[in-house]
């Protein structure tokens, strides 16, 4: 039975594939249509796209990043004001209305981070990055010590045990070897997995504290040169980052689901269920190996020994740390920037974003991504100069905050969500704009064909050749990405396309697609990048190794621009619903046989069965009512209020009482895993329930994601109507 549906569902929607392709390029499969544009339109967009690409400048956007990275700018620091208020002038002096809107979040700042190796020998620890004369940036006495946001603060002393990446693996094993945690200060190594997962499975484990280091078979030495000869972290490099369990939710602890403006109702600090019980404190290898060469016990098992010139050992043994945390938090201001072009529909936005806030300098995270923001918008706004009258509303948003947690997102999203749900198409992030040659992506399954059509028309300044096949050239040789920055790099499909990966979390797209059910994506270029949240992602790294010459931010800003202008421009927008079927029927179809196989309620899966088969014969009728609709003469008034259905397919997959036990995430075929950080969850409710044993959660979950799937069916149906619908 299964075999039959997974044939048929395939059928189904190749067929669908076909049409809808058909449909959104106006009905030609001419190679000079663009998706989205009916065939008289396309020799305009086509000008107007190549107008705009002849305008990011490398110049420009070196001189950018050099004041970007002029001074560490943290959130709730003058320096990040500084940022703001700059970024918000820059966008101004193109022509967009621009503002600082602010937020105040519950947010700390470390007093005191002192660590000390009290057993066998005495030795001071946390030690500071080490600064070199060729890069002055790093004496700059601005810098922040090396600190996890979101540590409560702590006075411990106890025994280490080496956890490996501190994963559920990684405690699976150590139990094998009769190793417990418990009353113990746990320490793991950077990778695999977001570093507040590490913390929150350490704090279900007993663990005292949670020391994580950066191995340099990780991202220093091992993998080569490193700072300031090489990219790779040195030995001295600290990462700095976030353990607040954005998985549970992100943004403002004390606000959860609202906006953290002066007057909110605020949780005590005590009931915020995101923040964690126990310390963490990160380190350099430098300071690990003094601690890790002390412990004794069993001989790692395969996998686990790092990069470090000693053989590694579970522990405890007699080795024995001393760990003080003083961490001052308060409400502190969060300032988004907020620009906008006005289009013709104001009530139809295009929104971009990117983060302006650094744990230090923050050349490649994020400041890359703001440096193509700027030139996108320079470009868009030269434009306008022009004579150009978007058709839609641009909004561009230069977030603060995201680094300990998405909260200035989080919190705008949250301020307006009726706004974005009734206007949003679509929500375009860079983060790490930046650090090499190699383009990557994730998007909804809908938006996914767009990246790739855009990057089919900028040039790869490496290669001459377009971005489109460097990147399906890499993808071929592609390796796992352990940089930190939570972009894994593509693979590529059976048909030798690129694959996209999907959303899960670590940046600004996630209270967009997670919360408010707003289509996404997140793009930029990968590399060789081992300076992740150290004081070391500076300008010189940038200039030395990420990009010298800059061709790459002006490449990047090329490939958003187009993805903005044909979504702007586009008559009916080009969304790829087969993509999005196909996905929901491989994913249920796997569920079920996973039910089936764990003695799951066949008729709770029959349920998602169905109702997939449902999406996917919808899907079809509105990929053939589209194609007939592109061969007439429609107003934009109908076109418009086909584009709000199609927008609306997204939301309609948002569960209204979210999901089990962290309702904030309503989305109800992704989210980020619950142990998996960065990585997405597909069908996250019944998955997860499946992984818990919880026949009852279940249930529950599958109901949830059928009634989901139902809607998203039925909001299809409404676009099959809307399409056949004569004129007056």
């Amino acid at each position: 039975m299964r075999s039959w549906i997974r044939w048929a569902g395939s059928a189904a929607i190749f067929c669908f594939t076909f049409l809808f392709s058909v449909a959104i390029s106006g009905g030609s499969e001419d190679n000079a249509g663009i998706r989205g544009f009916q065939s008289a339109r396309v020799d305009a967009e086509r000008k107007l796209e190549q107008k705009l690409r002849a305008i990011p400048d490398p110049l420009r956007a070196e001189s950018n990043l050099r004041h970007l990275t002029s001074e560490p700018h943290m959130v709730g620091t003058d320096g990040s004001r500084h940022v703001a208020e700059w970024l918000r002038d820059q966008y101004r002096s193109f022509g967009f209305d621009a503002e600082i809107v602010t937020f105040s979040a519950w947010l700390p700042q470390p007093r005191e981070v002192r660590l000390e190796l009290t057993a066998p020998e005495t030795k001071q620890l946390a030690s500071p990055e080490r600064a070199y004369d060729v890069d002055k940036d790093t004496s700059d006495a601005r810098a922040v010590v090396g600190f996890n946001a979101f540590s409560p603060s702590a006075d411990i002393t106890g025994a280490v045990v080496y956890v490996n990446y501190g994963m559920q693996e990684d405690y699976r094993e150590l139990d094998a070897h009769g190793i417990s945690v418990a009353g113990k200060i746990a320490i793991a190594r950077y990778g695999k997995g977001y570093r507040g997962i590490k913390t929150k499975i350490a704090e279900e484990h007993n663990a005292l504290g949670l020391i994580i280091y950066s191995d340099p078979q990780d991202d220093g030495y091992v993998a080569g040169d490193v700072f300031p000869r090489g990219p790779w972290r040195p030995m001295t490099g600290i990462q700095r980052g976030s353990v607040l369990y954005t998985q549970i939710y992100p943004g403002d602890p004390l606000t959860p689901g609202v906006a953290a403006t002066p007057t909110a109702k605020r949780l005590a600090p005590a009931d915020a269920v995101n923040v964690s019980k126990i310390p963490t404190m990160p380190i350099n290898a430098q300071d690990a190996a003094a601690i890790l060469q002390n412990l004794t016990g069993p001989h790692v098992p395969k996998g686990w020994q790092g990069g470090l010139p000693f053989t590694y050992h579970l522990g405890p043994g007699d080795a024995q740390v001393h760990m003080k945390l003083v961490m001052d938090y308060q409400q502190r201001p969060v300032n988004d920037v907020i620009a906008k072009i006005h289009g013709s529909s104001d009530d139809e936005w295009i929104v971009m974003g990117n983060h302006h806030d650094a744990w230090v300098f923050g050349a490649a995270d994020p400041n890359s991504g703001t440096t193509v923001m700027l030139e996108v918008a320079r470009s868009l706004g030269q434009l306008v100069r022009d004579g150009w009258k978007p058709r839609r509303t641009i909004v561009m948003c230069e977030w603060d905050g995201e680094e300990p947690g998405l909260i200035g997102s989080t919190e705008w999203v949250e301020a307006n969500r009726a706004a974005l749900q009734a206007k949003a198409m679509v929500y375009i992030n860079t983060d790490v704009g930046v650090i090499g040659p190699n383009f990557n992506a994730s998007a909804t399954p809908s938006l996914k064909e767009l990246v790739r059509d855009a990057t089919r028309e900028v040039k790869d300044p490496r290669t001459g050749h377009s971005v489109y096949e460097a990147w399906r050239e890499h993808a071929a040789h592609a390796k796992e990405d352990n940089s930190g920055t939570g972009r894994p790099e593509s693979q590529q499909e059976p048909s030798g396309e690129v694959a996209l990966s999907r959303l899960g979390a670590g940046s600004d797209f996630c209270p967009f697609l997670d919360h408010a059910g707003i289509p996404s994506m997140d793009m930029g270029f990968g590399g060789d990048y081992g300076v992740y949240h150290a004081l070391y992602d500076d300008f010189y790294w940038m200039k030395h190794f990420g990009d010298p010459t800059f061709d790459y931010h002006a490449a990047m800003a090329r490939i958003v621009g187009t993805v903005a202008l044909r979504l702007d421009e586009a008559d009916l927008v080009p969304y790829d619903f087969s993509a999005y079927a196909l996905e929901i029927s491989r994913a249920v179809t796997d569920l079920a046989a996973r039910a089936t196989r764990e003695g799951a309620d066949n008729t709770a899966t029959n349920a998602i069965v169905y109702a997939s088969a449902q999406v996917t014969a919808s899907a079809s009728r509105t990929a053939q009512a589209l194609q007939d609709l592109s061969s007439t003469t429609y107003s934009p008034e109908k076109a418009k209020t086909i584009n709000r259905a199609l927008a609306n397919f997204e939301q309609s997959f948002l569960a209204p009482e979210g999901l089990s036990g962290r309702p904030w995430y309503r989305h109800t075929i992704y989210a980020p895993g619950i142990y998996a950080g960065y990585a997405a969850e597909i069908l996250p409710g019944p998955t997860e329930a499946l992984d818990r044993k919880d026949a009852i959660a279940f249930r529950r979950e599958v109901q949830s994601l059928a009634a989901a799937l139902q809607r998203a069916a039925a909001t299809l149906d409404t676009v099959t109507r809307l399409a056949q619908e004569k004129a007056n």
